[in-house]
């Protein structure tokens, strides 16, 4: 229960946050690129100055273990089991990613960039904004979330079988 306290606490601060802050990362460099405004590009500087940080320092006191991801079980991750014949040179539990995922994030990447610039903002934004009240940022975020379903329900699969 204690998680999900510090959770719900920790989405409340956040979330006041990005309101008053007006945080956008694609609008941050959507504006900066086009303009030269660096007005929502501060926040988003902010936010990895400051990710650096509680990170340097959560890993200095020992809250954080430093080192390459592993799986313990690769079976049970899809896409990642055909990989597990071919694996990573002399060092155990570390994945090699397959050509199916280095598609999928390029085109994933590509496109929520490309539809997020469209939509005026960012999934960060685009929740402050739905819980503004704003209906365009409703309809983004149904469309977000049902490309994520299908993405899991469908093109994962299928990508496990074609590469």
């Amino acid at each position: 229960m204690a998680p999900a306290i510090v959770t719900l606490i920790m989405g409340i601060v956040l979330g006041y946050l990005a309101q008053r802050s007006r945080i956008c990362f694609i609008g941050g460099l959507r504006d900066f690129v086009l303009v030269r405004d660096t007005e929502l590009l501060k926040g988003v500087i902010a936010f990895f100055i400051t990710a650096w940080v509680a990170f340097s320092i959560a890993g200095a006191v020992g809250l954080l273990e430093w080192g390459p991801p592993g799986f313990d079980e690769v079976s049970s991750v899809p896409g990642l089991a055909a990989s597990a014949a071919r694996p990573a040179a002399a060092t155990p539990n570390v994945q090699v990613l397959g050509l199916s995922a280095v598609v999928v994030g390029l085109v994933a990447g590509i496109a929520l960039g490309l539809f997020s610039t469209l939509a005026n903002g960012c999934p960060t934004r685009q929740h402050v904004l739905a819980a503004q009240g704003v209906r365009d940022s409703v309809f983004y975020l149904g469309g977000f979330y049902i490309g994520v379903i299908v993405y899991n329900l469908v093109t994962k699969p299928l990508l496990a079988l074609v590469f």
